[in-house]
């Protein structure tokens, strides 16, 4: 649906989709080899970057019809088109296994021309871990466990948070890590506080645990008038055998499941599942709302903005979403009702019942009590995108400022991949580097990195930020002689005397723009590295001056500035002020970490506060090891006798 904040591309888009010709004559003889065969295909640019992923029930008449003079296509296709240079395709045996790998690809690799919802974040989810004899509650981003429920996923930290602590009160449900082949002698706090029932201890034998957690599945499920039911019976029970505490147990957890139950609102007189999806959206960006209807009530609602550079039409933004979001571990319901059916909607709602394991029907009702429930979904998708639009995040502002620092730059093409860097240390000491990255003006921050400076222990910025471009284009050379080893990633890239390196999409792939935090020396090493390795003419470069924010570009004297109030201006010193947060936090990480394994761990009294203000007041240890006691008891907090205590240790030898 077409909202008032519809536009049509700029001037400088338009003279770019004229000039820019349908036809690839260096594809011509890849396009007669094409099979008449289901499969995916993958659209590269110049940088053979994945822009758009795709499939198809015969590859050959799809992929080429892109490619054919007169072919009557929008514009948005004929602008991506314009920007491919190469092809890739994958065959498959159907059409379903070409539908499962185009969304795995595009989870994988996020091109910038398909549906997506936006951010490369994972919502939370809940996890019961059917695959432990005593299954445990825990919060994770992902499925990881074919045996596992999940569910969710949350967009909403708060909510989740709550559903778990209600889950956790309510059945007693471990939360810990422990293994429980070895039996621990006396239980944790929650025990105590009647939060877990102990397993850990065997307090609780496996058959009462798991019927706990069919009553939490239950629960989680919108189920909770079953859950109760058998409750009530179980208390019955109880108390034909006169345990009469089990009974109180039960009766205070089936009140609290009454009093939930009683806060949900009815939607539905019947008592079934149904997810409601429904989408409101213009040219660039969506919003999908999904309501949750467990056995007739309102169990929750789901907000995602999607962005969409295709305008490929209502059809396969549902199609889009519906694949995204039960594919991060959310099990489908009996019905999905949609404002508009997907396209390949027999594939896809065969493919929810696959994950289901049970037949689903998806469906577009004109009519009734469920069209009204549709239509109020879509009312909270209207007025989710209106708030999304007029946020300084939404699409036309990151597109305008691609555009002015494009322009302002004097860039071939938008920047889509812009990182920046930025130096930490304190007087040269735990010297460390940052690179953030933003792609179509939003932090990627899966692929940031950090870099820990190595063999430098001087107060030098330029040849700390040599060494980390170094390191950094190296891994686009498999035969670079440079060490590499960029640290605090959680993993350890290394590429040291021939050894491959660990794959590394951020590291391997070339950015459109650099940004270095720093004046005209700063641009200087940054010219001098993507010359040694031959990217100078393929890397646009841009020294950005603190003083100012002026932009300092190679072989100019004057710098560029920005209008202060300009979307340009805004993003470039976002992502500044991103890579200096980035780093000064991992610099002060090995500060504290080069603190508790110092000497001063030995002086007793002396608490990490008072520990960090001697190192600001002095610099270093070496510089401490050099104080009087008269100048220890300067500093806030150290008396006289904690400074003499320091300078004893000190000097002991």
């Amino acid at each position: 649906m077409d909202t008032p904040n519809s536009v049509e591309y700029s001037v400088q888009d338009s003279a770019l989709l004229e000039t820019a010709g349908l036809t690839h004559p260096a594809l011509a003889e890849k396009l007669r080899g094409l099979p008449h065969k289901p499969g995916v295909y993958l659209m590269l640019d110049r940088k053979q970057r994945i822009i758009y992923v795709g499939k198809s029930s015969n590859l050959k008449n799809r992929v080429s019809s892109y490619f054919q003079s007169g072919t009557q296509i929008s514009p948005r296709i004929r602008w991506m088109v314009s920007l491919v240079d190469n092809f890739e395709t994958i065959v498959v045996d159907s059409e379903m296994e070409a539908l499962l790998l185009e969304n795995n690809l595009i989870k994988q690799h996020r091109p910038f021309f398909n549906v997506l919802l936006r951010d490369d974040k994972n919502y939370p989810m809940l996890e019961m871990s059917l695959s432990e004899p005593f299954p445990r509650l825990r919060l994770v981003r992902r499925a990881r466990h074919p045996r596992n429920r999940y569910f969710g996923p949350y967009t909403s930290a708060k909510a989740l948070h709550h559903v778990r602590k209600v889950v956790q009160k309510a059945f007693h449900l471990r939360t810990c890590t422990h293994k429980l082949d070895k039996p621990l002698k006396a239980p944790c706090l929650n025990y105590h506080i009647h939060l877990c029932d102990a397993p850990c201890t065997a307090k609780i034998s496996q058959e009462e645990y798991r019927e706990q957690v069919r009553g939490a599945i239950d629960f989680l499920e919108g189920r909770t008038a079953h859950v109760i039911k058998r409750l009530q019976e179980e208390m019955n029970r109880e108390a034909e055998c006169w345990n009469y505490e089990r009974c109180a147990q039960l009766r205070d957890l089936i009140a609290y499941l009454e009093h939930i139950y009683s806060e949900q609102k009815v939607m539905l007189p019947q008592a079934v599942d149904e997810d409601y999806i429904a989408v409101a959206g213009d040219n660039f960006q969506s919003c999908a709302i999904v309501w949750q209807i467990r056995q007739g009530k309102l169990l929750g609602q789901h907000s995602f903005v999607l962005n969409s550079q295709l305008d490929s039409g209502l059809p396969d933004t549902y199609r889009a979403f519906i694949l995204q979001f039960y594919d991060k571990g959310q099990r489908p319901p009996q019905r999905i009702i949609v404002g508009t059916l997907p396209s390949e909607s027999e594939q896809i709602a065969q493919w929810l019942s696959d994950r289901r394991g049970r037949s689903v029907r998806l469906t577009s009702e004109q009519r009734g009590l469920r069209q009204r429930i549709l239509h109020m979904a879509l009312n909270n998708a209207q007025e989710h995108l209106r708030q999304e639009l007029n946020s300084p995040s939404q699409p036309l502002v990151r597109r305008q400022a691609l555009s002015d620092l494009r322009e302002a730059l004097g860039l071939t093409g938008y920047p889509w991949r812009m990182e920046c860097y930025d130096i930490s240390n304190t007087q040269g000491k735990q010297p460390v580097a940052s690179m953030v990255v933003f792609e179509q003006g939003l932090p990627r921050r899966a692929h940031y990195r950090h870099f820990r400076i190595q063999g430098l222990d001087t107060p030098n910025d330029f040849a700390m930020m040599k060494q980390t471009l170094q390191r950094r284009f190296a891994h686009l050379f498999p035969d670079a002689k440079e060490e590499i080893q960029p640290l605090g990633t959680g993993k350890r890239w290394q590429r040291l005397r021939g050894k491959a390196a660990v794959s590394s999409e951020s590291l391997e792939t070339i950015p459109d723009l650099l940004i270095i935090d720093g004046g005209k020396g700063q641009l200087g090493v940054a010219v001098e590295v993507l010359e040694q390795y031959g990217l100078l003419g393929t890397v646009a470069v841009a020294g950005l001056a603190k003083q100012n924010e002026e932009l300092y570009l190679p072989g100019q004297s004057f710098p560029v500035t920005l209008d202060t109030n300009s979307p340009a201006y805004l993003l470039v010193t976002h992502i500044r002020d991103e890579a200096h947060r980035f780093a000064i936090t991992f610099h002060r990480q090995l500060r504290q970490k080069t603190i508790r394994s110092s000497a001063l761990n030995e002086i007793k009294g002396l608490s990490e506060t008072k520990k960090i203000d001697l190192l600001n007041a002095f610099q270093s240890l070496k510089k401490l090891q050099e104080a009087s006691v008269e100048e220890l008891r300067r500093v806030p907090g150290i008396g006289a006798i904690l400074a003499q205590r320091i300078y004893s240790l000190l000097h002991h030898d």
